[in-house]
């Protein structure tokens, strides 16, 4: 997965405890192992690409965290990160600036903090959220999780789908799905929000449990902008091996 990174820069329901859900169908969610090792072993998936998450992990110098510490996270598959390098660059490129070769050349600092927006303390399954709907958030709001970045928290709810029903659109009584979303301004949370769905939720490692970001509509980082920022504001280290 690093290799396509590589490329790319270069050319500038609801669930029970004992199921996790996934695109593909219903599966076991436990796995035998802490969270460094089931990330591990999902770095070939193809469904559920981690190979540049784990390096990442490692480089960020987080690897004990996902090892001994009790987390939920809610993690960005590859193609997240590919978004926000590739971001990186265009804006590198536009500045009249050398673009980065690897996601090496951005400081660990970088990916430290806002992996650690994507942690939160404590064992959480899709049952243990609110409901959240974005058009009633006066009603179901979701709930504020302060993360690992004590900087910054996020909004975690559960979104219960309408159900079509011949003519009839039952409301909420569809499949339930979790959301998380970024909140730029604590003195407004409940406006403006970056949200992003799960697509894979309840896999449960010894120490915590994952839920998997759809990647299609998500950038790592929440947006490629603050990815960008931070990189350029603590400097880029062009060509480390």
């Amino acid at each position: 997965m690093i290799a396509s990174v590589v490329l790319l820069l270069t050319i500038l329901s609801s669930c029970s405890n004992k199921d996790y859900f996934e695109d593909s169908g219903k599966h076991d969610p436990r796995f035998k192992g802490n969270m460094m090792a089931y990330l591990d072993s999902k770095a070939q998936h193809p469904e559920d690409p981690f190979d540049t998450l784990v390096q990442i992990i490692r480089y960020a110098g987080m690897e004990e965290l996902f090892k001994n510490e009790k987390i939920t996270f809610f993690a960005p598959p590859d193609p997240t990160f590919e978004k926000a390098l590739v971001n990186l660059n265009l804006n590198l490129y536009t500045l009249g600036k050398d673009t980065i070769q690897s996601y090496k050349d951005v400081k660990p600092e970088v990916y430290r903090r806002l992996l650690s927006e994507y942690i939160v303390e404590g064992d959480f399954g899709l049952i243990d959220f609110k409901q959240v709907d974005t058009a009633a958030k006066y009603a179901f709001g979701g709930q504020i999780f302060q993360t690992y970045n004590e900087e910054q928290a996020i909004n975690v709810g559960v979104v219960f789908h309408d159900l079509k029903n011949g003519d009839a659109t039952i409301k909420y009584g569809g499949p339930r799905q979790l959301m998380v979303s970024y909140v730029p301004d604590f003195t407004n949370p409940t406006q403006n929000w970056i949200s992003t769905f799960v697509a894979s939720s309840n896999i449960q490692p010894d120490n915590g449990r994952v839920h998997v970001l759809n990647y299609r509509r998500h950038t790592f980082g929440y947006m490629g902008a603050r990815f960008t920022a931070l990189a350029m504001e603590l400097g880029i280290d062009y060509h480390t091996k």
